[in-house]
């Protein structure tokens, strides 16, 4: 008997090895075959002979590695280029604020002071907010998405 399931854990561990394996493979091959196409030299690059042709993505080591980081353009964004994400929807900062403004305008009558009340927050931070200043929060959002739900408002 332990020596089943010794032998099934084995093959377990094979089969998941194999599946990883496989799929690194595919995005090796998706990601030259991308490279393939986004490095063919244009005509005025192949005459002057400053072709780009042979650089890989891992070349250039003065880069931040892009581990979360947004890709544009097949290199990685850093944070100061890159708005700061609020929530798993994506929601910039300036997305936030258009949000709230929103949700303030169609379900609170335009008060920041209804809207403030109902987040549970102060109601000159929620004038700077709807105003594009200041830093809105995940839970600020969260809570906003939340009342325009509840009041039949979509988002």
């Amino acid at each position: 008997m332990k020596k089943k399931i010794a032998l099934i854990g084995a093959l377990g561990a094979a089969g998941g090895l194999i599946y990883a394996l496989e799929s690194q493979r595919r995005k090796k091959q998706a990601a030259k075959a991308g490279n393939e196409t986004d490095n063919q030299p244009s005509l005025s690059e192949s005459s002057s002979g400053t072709s780009s042709v042979n650089t890989q993505p891992g070349d250039n080591q003065s880069e931040p590695a892009a581990s979360m980081a947004k890709i544009e353009n097949g290199r990685p964004v850093s944070g100061e280029e890159n708005e700061h994400v609020i929530d798993d929807h994506g929601t910039d900062q300036s997305q936030a604020s258009e949000i709230l403004r929103s949700i303030r305008d169609q379900a609170f009558d335009a008060s920041d002071e209804r809207l403030a009340l109902a987040l549970g927050r102060p109601a000159e931070e929620i004038s700077e907010w709807t105003g594009g200043g200041g830093l809105v929060d995940g839970d600020v959002l969260m809570k906003a998405r939340a009342l325009a739900m509840q009041r039949g408002f979509e988002v």
